[in-house]
């Protein structure tokens, strides 16, 4: 017989969100270590993907943010207000 043993939620990620978490990890680290900083855009990314995934880790590791495009391929970023 299986043993089946019960996990938070937000703990599991399968299929599309698993490549999706991975991809907001190295934001998510960015966010963490400081309290402003500039997201350089790599050959093949998109200012929307970008902004999402930056977006994305704010609300998943409950820190506010404020972005603006400094220029088409650099996305500056800063905590705003408590988080």
């Amino acid at each position: 017989m299986p043993k089946f043993v019960n996990v938070d939620p937000k703990d599991v990620a399968v299929g599309r969100n698993r490549a999706a978490a991975a991809a907001r990890e190295p934001y998510i680290r960015a966010l963490k270590a400081g309290a402003a900083g500039r997201v350089e855009l790599e050959r093949g990314e998109t200012q929307g993907v970008v902004k999402r995934r930056l977006q994305e880790a704010a609300r998943e590791s409950g820190i506010r943010i404020r972005s603006s495009w400094e220029s088409p391929r650099s996305l500056v970023w800063k905590r705003t207000g408590q988080g």
